[in-house]
């Protein structure tokens, strides 16, 4: 299809340029023989005087007028047929002659010039160009559309290897190769595939693009932790691209899993900056909304009452007649001094993590209120 497209754009590139030439060609002809029509009548006109000046001085007479008249107009017809009958062959005058020669170079050079440009194209961007990419471009596309799909993505794994076995200078031949090995769960084979990517590249943003590549893939082979190594990745990816989105993700769902809300809002900020009005932005912005719920509370625990309750099962009641492990508890506090409100802190929990010491304070509100808003509280366990 490549070379199709190619050739099919060469052809129509040389219609610019030879269909112009070729018509000013046409042109020039129709105007020669215009020229050569207008100084054979214009030699007719002159004879035809003179002839005129002859028979009125008397030098020939009426006969000899209409005879030499004749034989002039049978000159001019055939003068005209003859040049009709040439077509605008050389060798006429040295003029005819000078216009074609000048006709012929103005066809020559273009043409020429036109052959020689797809050639000098070709040679240089094989030399310089990216052709080896561009001739891959099938399979990466095929890569981008096979999440999900792990037959597919096995046979990209086959052809994408076969052509790192031959050449193992192409960068992005190893990036796609690491896609296809993640796209299947072949995390620690993906891993070196981006590496040996992101060592094969200058580019610095192409680079840290590849190293969040390396960053995820190691952060799933070390069981979703932080190693001494993946920080040294996130910190060299970082340095070249500050905002670099995979690195950005990876360290908001670490923060976000640590419950280091303050880290994770700064990152999912930075996010947001990429695409501020995109779906994935207006889902980050609910997130940090969160978020600072979640600070809020914290602040608020950390100042306010705490009540802990100490929860078990009465007494003669037994898991498996009267109850089951299964069953959920709700412990919950509201205010004494007013009834039906909702209450201001509770905690779910199940039957089988009997008996406990329950914690309640201000980060288990449920409502608009939370155990500061109230003097005094009563505790329920249903």
């Amino acid at each position: 299809m490549f070379w199709i497209l190619t050739i099919c754009l060469f052809v129509l590139a040389c219609l610019f340029v030879l269909l112009p030439v070729w018509l000013r060609q046409r042109s020039s002809n129709q105007q020669a023989e215009e020229l050569r029509a207008s100084a054979n009548i214009a030699l007719f006109h002159e004879r035809v005087d003179d002839l005129e000046s002859d028979l009125a001085t008397g030098d020939i007479d009426k006969a000899q007028f209409d005879r030499l008249l004749l034989e002039l107009q049978q000159n001019l017809l055939a003068d005209t047929e003859s040049e009709k009958d040439e077509n605008n062959q050389s060798g006429s005058d040295n003029l005819h002659a000078k216009v074609q020669n000048a006709s012929r170079m103005a066809i020559v050079v273009p043409v020429v010039l036109a052959l020689l440009v797809p050639v000098a194209a070709y040679v240089l961007y094989e030399r310089w160009g990216y052709f080896d990419n561009v001739s891959l471009t099938d399979l990466f596309e095929r890569t981008m559309e096979s999440a999900g799909n792990p037959q597919e993505a096995q046979e990209l794994i086959v052809a994408l290897g076969n052509v790192v076995q031959e050449n193992g200078e192409l960068p992005w031949a190893w990036y796609f190769l690491g896609e296809n090995f993640a796209n299947i769960g072949m995390f620690e084979e993906a891993q070196i595939s981006y590496q040996r990517a992101s060592e094969l590249l200058e580019d610095d943003r192409e680079k840290a693009l590849v190293l969040g590549r390396v960053a995820l893939a190691m952060y799933v082979n070390a069981g979703l932790e932080f190693t001494p190594d993946l920080s040294a990745v996130i910190a060299e990816a970082r340095r070249l691209n500050p905002n670099e989105v995979s690195v950005l993700q990876l360290l908001a769902a670490d923060a976000e899993q640590n419950q280091d809300w303050s880290a994770a809002i700064d990152y999912w900020r930075l996010l947001i900056q990429r695409d501020p009005n995109s779906p994935e932005a207006q889902e980050l912005r609910n997130n940090i909304a969160a978020a600072q719920q979640m600070l809020q509370r914290e602040e608020g625990a950390a100042s306010g009452p705490v009540i802990e309750v100490a929860l078990s099962l009465g007494e003669g009641v037994e898991i498996g007649r009267d109850i089951t492990n299964e069953q959920i508890v709700f412990v919950a506090a509201r205010n004494a001094e007013q009834e039906g409100l909702p209450p201001l802190a509770a905690v779910r929990m199940s039957v089988a993590e009997l008996p406990a010491l329950v914690r309640l304070d201000n980060s288990s509100a449920v409502g608009p209120f939370n155990l500061s808003s109230a003097q005094s509280v009563f505790i329920t366990a249903t």
